[in-house]
């Protein structure tokens, strides 16, 4: 299994950002770009792309995973800030769109890929 955790280290255009295997051992590196509040925020994990926007977001958000693995399993899952699952959604094409309907603030949205787990913050205003 691997995890993309992000790290507060800073880059010049965003945050770098590292993926582990399932022992803690570094697999990859790779900056996150963080722009204003429309642009794209992406990362690539070892042979796919995720896109997400709008970050932050009123309400709704895109998740694009490109190329998407037929034979994989994938789903993203939803939390507050408090660590409680909000919602489990299957991933069936590469453009997903979740509708966040909490209150506004912080949320994480796991991104699971096969055995990639990808992390991302995603904030509603």
């Amino acid at each position: 299994m691997q995890f993309a955790v992000s790290t507060g280290v800073s880059a010049q255009n965003g945050n770098i950002a590292f993926t582990y295997d399932a022992d803690g051992n570094m697999e990859s590196r790779y900056v996150v770009s963080i722009g204003p509040p429309t642009e794209i925020v992406s990362a690539e994990l070892p042979e796919q792309k995720i896109t997400i926007h709008p970050n932050p977001t009123k309400g709704e958000i895109c998740v694009e995973i490109s190329p998407l693995k037929p034979e994989e399993k994938k789903f993203m899952q939803l939390f507050d800030s408090a660590g409680r699952l909000i919602e489990t959604k299957k991933i069936s094409a590469e453009r997903t769109f979740l509708k966040i309907s909490g209150s506004s603030g912080a949320y994480l949205l796991n991104i699971h890929l096969g055995t990639n787990v990808s992390k991302w913050k995603i904030v509603k205003q």
